[in-house]
């Protein structure tokens, strides 16, 4: 029994020892781990956005961008022919103006929604919208 508890004690004086050492070490390590992926990601030898460009250039993304590029196209031109008539019937121009700040801000939604999908994949009619609203 006697060797037992000698054994315990030197044990138990080692202890604070080891795990000292393993603190050290490991916070050590964890650091230059750190700072090499820090430096790999800096210079652009690993990049973390690989998941949302897959997703920015997968079909169904493309779609939906294409579908909504296309809703506001034909938003932006029913208030067209709607201030058209609006002209016509000499209404009120505040009513007009309101008409045309709301094209204004599809035509800002269309470049925002353009720019998130590759300009090769947009529909002909948003190319020529596009280069048409600068």
């Amino acid at each position: 029994m006697s060797d037992y508890r000698d054994d315990l004690r030197a044990v138990s004086k080692d202890a604070p020892y080891t795990a000292w050492t393993f603190l050290k070490w490991g916070v050590l390590a964890v650091l230059v781990i750190a700072v090499l992926v820090f430096l790999a990601q800096s210079l652009g030898i690993i990049s973390m956005d690989i998941s949302r460009e897959t997703v920015q250039h997968s079909q169904g993304y493309t779609e939906t961008k294409e579908s909504l590029l296309m809703k506001l196209h034909s938003d932006w031109t029913t208030l067209d022919a709607e201030i058209a008539e609006l002209k016509a019937a000499d209404v009120d121009s505040s009513v007009i103006e309101a008409k045309q700040s709301q094209q204004k801000a599809i035509v800002t939604r269309i470049k925002i929604e353009a720019g998130r999908i590759p300009s090769s994949q947009l529909p002909p009619s948003i190319q020529s919208f596009l280069s048409d609203h600068k």
